[in-house]
C-alpha cells in the first residue's frame, strides 16, 4: 500500500506481554479497509538503557511512517513485527536531545 493510499495512521497503545512490549497501530486505507499492526521491542532493549519508554511510541510510529511510506503490493507491512536495534540506533542519532538525557542520567549515577 503506497503512503497515498493510506487514509490515517492511528497509534492505540502498548501492551506488556512477557519479554517483550507490543505497541499497536491502525492503518486505514481510501477504501476503507483497516489493517491492525503491532511492533515489538523487547525488554531488554529498556534494560539495557537503549531506549527511555517514553520514546517507544514515537520511535514505532516513526517506523510505521517509514513503512507505509515504502510498502508496494510486493512486500506488505507484517502484521507483527519486531524493532530491530540497528532501526533503534537509526532512531537514536535522527533524536540526539534523548541521547544527550541519557548521557547525563548516567553521569548522576
Amino acid at each position: 500500500m503506497a503512503r497515498d493510499l493510506v487514509l490515517q495512521l492511528r497509534y492505540l497503545g502498548m501492551l506488556p506481554q512477557t519479554g517483550h512490549r507490543e505497541y499497536r497501530f491502525q492503518i486505514e486505507a481510501h477504501d476503507k479497509s483497516i489493517r491492525m499492526v503491532a511492533l515489538t521491542i523487547d525488554d531488554g532493549i529498556f534494560l539495557k538503557h537503549q531506549l527511555m519508554f517514553q520514546e517507544a511510541p514515537d520511535l514505532c510510529y516513526q517506523k510505521m511512517l517509514a513503512d507505509v511510506a515504502n510498502e508496494d503490493t510486493g512486500s506488505p507491512i507484517c502484521s507483527l513485527a519486531p524493532v530491530t536495534e540497528s532501526e533503534i540506533a537509526s532512531y537514536r542519532n535522527s533524536h540526539p536531545i534523548g541521547k544527550m538525557r541519557r548521557m547525563a542520567a548516567r553521569q548522576r549515577q
